[in-house]
This record gives structure tokens, sequence and C-alpha cells, in this order.
């Protein structure tokens, strides 16, 4: 089903002329809530993917003459040379580089840098380990980290944990734990500590993560829902749609029997999300088990066979 399509099914089920722009785009906005909300109900299999990224140094630079490029090959008269990393933000921190050494060459930066895409050109300042990561803007959640490089999973850990292990956060080496310390305040983008900071880069990290669902714009509308939601879920986008433009128009007997068959197809959904493990048997984690367990304590009397 296309975009287009679903947005059509969603006007015409609410009553409204499915040819009137300002409907459309309205609709689109409410299927773009209904999307979010679906993408939320549970780990699904569909909004699984991994992806890599290079360890890198932080490089702090003046006189910029231009922004660089993420993915650009920096280098100065020196000798030095090496890549600017992925997440590097040129809009909101410009002269904060994070870089990592992509040959075998290691010669220390210093004086001019100079951007061999841009063109853009730099006075060295400083360099130091990177700490924090910016996560690729699809992510919802993380998984999981592993360091590819030294063949080594990295622990999630909590921020207390991180405090109490290295208040002053300094400490550098081969990265063993991994923390979320929120949003970035530019991007919005999620930001992951390491611990300790690598000291060697362009070792490659390798993420696990459940994708975020991007707001549709009218550019999306040919498209196929099938690259963002697998077919089975695909009436929730039209059914939720038109649940929330007809409680906008008052009417809430018509939401809520569109919420009704929002709620079969989820439910169909969420059994199919079961389903793809194949035959891996699912049931409650007994008494000691690392989630939630289910516990029965009998408040008076006994239990017999």
């Amino acid at each position: 089903m296309k975009l287009a399509t679903a947005i059509a099914l969603g006007l015409d089920r609410a009553g409204l002329d499915n040819t009137t722009v300002s409907y459309k785009d309205q609709m689109r906005l409410y299927m773009n809530i209904v999307a979010k909300r679906v993408a939320g109900r549970a780990k699904w299999w569909w909004l699984n993917k991994s992806t890599t990224f290079k360890t890198t140094f932080d490089m702090t630079v003046t006189g910029i003459s231009g922004p660089f490029q993420a993915d650009e090959v920096i280098t100065t008269a020196g000798g030095a040379t090496g890549k600017v990393g992925s997440f590097y933000d040129p809009t909101n921190t410009p002269t904060t580089i994070p870089y990592y050494f992509h040959t075998a060459t290691t010669t220390a930066f210093t004086s001019t840098v100079t951007g061999g895409t841009s063109g853009a050109t730099a006075t060295f300042s400083s360099t130091t380990e990177t700490r924090t990561y910016q996560l690729p803007t699809d992510v919802l959640v993380p998984h999981s980290f592993w360091d590819e490089t030294n063949n080594s999973p990295l622990t999630f850990r909590s921020l207390d944990v991180f405090d109490t292990f290295d208040p002053d956060r300094d400490e550098t080496g081969d990265v063993s734990g991994i923390t979320i310390e929120g949003l970035d305040d530019n991007r919005g983008r999620i930001v992951a500590r390491f611990h300790p900071a690598h000291s060697t880069s362009n070792e490659t990290i390798r993420m696990r993560y459940l994708a975020y669902i991007p707001d549709w714009t009218s550019d999306d509308d040919s498209s196929e829902l099938d690259k963002w939601i697998p077919e089975m879920l695909q009436s929730c986008i039209v059914f939720g749609g038109a649940e929330l433009y007809m409680q906008e128009k008052g009417d809430s007997e018509g939401a809520i029997e569109n919420r009704a068959e929002y709620g079969a197809m989820m439910e169909a959904g969420l059994e199919t999300n079961l389903r793809i493990w194949g035959n891996r048997q699912w049931r409650r984690e007994g008494s000691g088990s690392v989630d939630e367990a289910f516990s029965f304590f009998p408040q008076e009397g006994s239990l017999t066979a």
C-alpha cells in the first residue's frame, strides 16, 4: 500500500474528501503520530537494524574558514591525514571535529588543517579522545554495542556506576562500558558515553538498535509503506489516522469504531511478532530470572495438587 492510498482510505473512513490538499496534509500529520504509536508498542522484529561507526579523537580548531564535511579526508602540511567522523555537526559545533586516522599514518595534526572535499581550512588547537558519540538519526532505542576490532561486547552501565569508576572522566584505554547520556542539545540525537574513552581511533563499533519511523511528507506519498511498516500493520496507520481525525471533528463514535479496528490489527501484528522467531518458545521466567518474573505468594492456607 502506498502512503497516498493510506491517506485516501483514512479520509474516506473519516467522511472527508480525499482530494482536498488540506485534508490530506492533516491526515498525514495524524498518520505520523500513529506511526510513532505503532513503533513504540513492542520490540518489533521489522525495526531491528545494525550499523557501525569508528572511534575518533576530538580536534578543536580556531579561525575556521567554513564548515568541514562529515566523512571527508583532512590533512596538514606536516603530513598528518585523517577522516572526519560521520557525526560531525558543522552547523552547531563546527570547531570541534571528530576524526580518525584512516590509514597506517598516525602523524599528529598541527598548524593548518584542510578539508579535502570542502576546501575548508582551520588552525589546529588541541585534540583529545572522544568520550561521547551521537547515534544515527534513525535510532529509536539502542539494543547492544560490540567492539568489532577487539572482538568484545560493551556492557551497559548506569550513570552512577560511570561516576564511581571515573569521577574525573579522564580514563582511556579499550572501551568496555557504555551508558546513555540523554539527547544532544542541538540535533536531538541520542548521546552515548564510552568508558574508558577509546585511546585508539579507527576501531569499529557495531551497534544493534530499534529504528525510528521518520515523519512522512508529501514527497513520500508515492512510496510504498512496505519500506517502513510490514503489510500486517499498515491498516493500523489507516484506522489510527481516521480515529484521530474523527476525534478532531467531534465524531467520538466513529473514532471509537476506528480504534477498535486499530486494536484488532495490532493484536494480529503482535502475534506475528512472536511467530517471526520460528520455533522459539515463550514462557514466563521463573524466580531468579534477570527479567521481570511472575511470582505468586498465597496469603493464607496452602496449595495441594
